[in-house]
């Protein structure tokens, strides 16, 4: 292995573990391209299995050529790289927000849509990374954009090397102590050929700005080394905002209990009123990201919240993003979501319809909800029960059957991060206990289960089906 100061860096950061399956994000840009080259490089003494995933949002004219040179290149270090379209543009119009921020979103639940598939393998969680290419001039920009935009000291504690994803995976950043000199250095020396993104260049974008004009102007009229006195802002700042973590954490021990039905969290002010501001301003934005509003905690909301906890009134209530609620009964604040105190309800519109035809005659129409599985397998398992499959809500005992092994259908449900109340809700083709598919659903966080759903490996159509099972749903008339 040639070894030079990116590796070794790589190395002493300790965030790659031998024997990981790391899904690597890889645009094909400087910084992914090498990040993935140096992995490449650890993969045999670090018995490493690393997963390129390349996602093409199509906001360019040279997405797809993009897409096919990522693909040139992984194919030839020997791996195999999974690509995906996404709709960014789409995305960001539905929940205003913008490209860039809908691209990022995407991003990240295709990455954990992919750490899932690996889990399902039985592949030990904690054995899986996601590694995305964040450099130290990233770092640098990160604290100044934020700075400029209104921050508190979490903000300014820039980008982490380390944190969980959304769906609870590990995602690490074995880049962020490079410079992007040093990742140029690195491309030229091991003759890459990245995709160049030429919108980098241009001013259009505030970051952009920062990155070509604004931190030039710094380093030539105020301190040549500006990037790094930044970053060593974002270190100390990182610093503090871990300790008043802890405080925080320690204070609201037994304070924070949670009602399932109907689903709240209830904040229990006696012992917490004496606290600092600053300790449960803390204790309330852990809250808004238990209730996965972490997005929307702006200062004014968070002050909002804080200000009742210290109120004499022994009423109040604060609107929360998404149409929920906090509200204080006397010692007590209650948080609750839109639905607050409503158990949801299974789509009583829709019905199954089953088929069975041979393989030549498969030709569904994309336009509506389908599932397709090899008949002759399940056959084999359930001869002539084709006309017992049902379409229902979850039951005791109820499995999905994994390529390893089963999971059981409530653990499944916990882990797609679908609340309580909605668990009920999901319809599932089943036969007995076994489920062959689980219908798509707004209440599961991955964006692949959202739209289509989860689905039983163990009859899979193979280039030797013959005859198919096709599942249809249409409504109930």
């Amino acid at each position: 292995m040639k070894r030079n100061h990116i590796i070794d860096s790589i190395i002493d950061s300790g965030l790659i573990t031998e024997g990981a399956y790391i899904i690597a994000g890889v645009s094909g840009g400087p910084d992914s391209l090498c990040m993935l080259h140096a992995l490449a490089q650890l993969a045999d003494s670090y018995d490493l299995n690393i997963v390129p995933v390349h996602v093409n949002h199509k906001l360019r004219a040279e997405a797809d050529a993009e897409e096919d040179n990522v693909v040139r290149i992984t194919d030839r270090m020997g791996l195999d790289c999974i690509t995906f379209e996404a709709d960014c543009k789409g995305l960001a119009e539905e929940l205003k927000i913008s490209t860039e921020e809908a691209g990022r979103q995407i991003r990240y639940e295709i990455f954990d849509e992919v750490a899932s598939q690996i889990e399902a393998d039985n592949i030990p969680r904690n054995n899986i990374l996601i590694a995305v290419a964040h450099n130290a001039d990233d770092q640098a920009e990160t604290v100044l954009f934020r700075l400029l935009r209104g921050t508190g000291i979490h903000g300014l504690s820039g980008i982490p090397a380390v944190r969980n994803s959304e769906a609870g995976y590990m995602i690490v950043r074995p880049l962020i102590d490079i410079e992007r000199s040093e990742i140029e250095q690195y491309i030229k020396d091991n003759k890459l050929h990245p995709n160049i993104d030429a919108s980098n260049m241009t001013n259009d974008y505030t970051r952009n700005r920062i990155r070509n004009d604004l931190i030039p102007h710094l380093e030539k009229n105020y301190n040549p080394n500006i990037r790094q006195a930044l970053r060593r802002f974002a270190q100390l700042a990182d610093m503090d905002d871990t300790l008043l973590n802890e405080i925080a954490i320690t204070s609201m021990d037994g304070s924070i209990s949670f009602d399932h039905e109907p689903e709240r969290i209830l904040l229990d002010l006696k012992n917490i009123r004496t606290n600092p501001v600053p300790i449960n301003t803390r204790i309330a934005g852990f809250i808004l990201q238990t209730m996965r509003l972490e997005r929307f905690a702006s200062f004014e909301l968070i002050t909002q919240i804080t200000s009742m906890m210290y109120s004499d009134n022994p009423s109040g209530q604060v609107d929360l993003p998404l149409g929920g609620r906090a509200y204080r009964e006397y010692d007590t604040i209650i948080f609750t979501d839109a639905d607050g105190e409503v158990i949801i309800q299974p789509d009583t519109s829709i019905r199954m319809v089953p088929q069975v035809m041979l393989i030549k005659d498969f030709h569904p129409d994309e336009e509506f909800m389908y599932a397709a599985f090899d008949f002759d397998k399940f056959n084999e398992a359930y001869p002539g029960k084709v006309g017992e499959l049902k379409l229902r809500t979850r039951q005791e005992g109820d499995y999905l059957p994994m390529k390893k092994g089963s999971k059981k259908i409530q653990d499944l449900l916990v882990d797609s991060k679908v609340m309580k109340r909605a668990r009920d809700s999901i319809l599932m083709v089943a036969i007995e206990n076994e489920v062959l598919w689980i219908l798509p659903s707004k209440y599961f966080a991955g964006r692949q289960e959202q739209e289509k759903g989860r689905f039983s490996p163990k009859y899979h159509i193979t280039d030797s089906t013959e005859r198919v099972l096709l599942i249809e749903i249409a409504d109930n008339i």
